[in-house]
This record gives structure tokens, sequence and C-alpha cells, in this order.
């Protein structure tokens, strides 16, 4: 998976890289699907597919998908020790809080 920065005209045109442009010559429409966070963008539509799938199946195709997106992920993963240290960071900071309050 590739990624690259695309600039959006005032008009909300996209300018694509001509490598990408040229991949999609022979699709006739594309399908997006956008949270606050990613623009996803599909060559055919999730839900008019008509292929049959199991649940397995399903749930092996999404945490492909999940892996995938996560490398456009510029923030390094947090460690144990890390998470621990934060919440004992915010435990102390809210026990001198309630102190300096009373």
């Amino acid at each position: 998976m590739e990624s690259q920065k695309i600039n959006i005209l005032e008009d909300g045109t996209f300018m694509l890289p001509d490598e990408l442009r040229e991949s999609l010559k022979n699709s006739p429409e594309l399908w997006m699907a956008w949270n606050e966070d990613f623009i996803i963008i599909n060559r055919k539509s999730v839900a008019m597919s008509q292929e049959v799938i199991s649940q397995t199946e399903r749930i092996q195709r999404f945490f492909a998908s999940a892996d995938r997106l996560s490398q456009f992920n510029e923030i390094a993963a947090i460690s144990e020790d890390e998470i621990q240290a934060e919440i004992e960071a915010y435990r102390s900071e809210k026990r001198t809080n309630k102190r300096d309050r009373v």
C-alpha cells in the first residue's frame, strides 16, 4: 500500500498522482467511506458486493484492512510500560489537585 499527499482544489477536485490516475482508467466509479479520521476509497461498493463470504472470512478481511491502515500511523505504538506510566502520572496529578482544593 502506498501513501501520498493529494492536493484538493477550491472546487473540491482531487489532484491524483499520475500512477493512480492511470490505474483507475478502467474503473467506472469509486466508492468512498469516511469518518473524522479516515477517508477510504474502494473500487467497488462493499455493500453492493455479490460475493458471499463467511463470518470468519469477514473478520479476517477486517483485521487485514486494519493492519494496512495502521501502516499510516505516524506515531509509534505505545508500550504497556508507557501506558502504566501515563496512568500513574494521571493518578498523581489527580491526588495533588484533590489535596490543593482541601
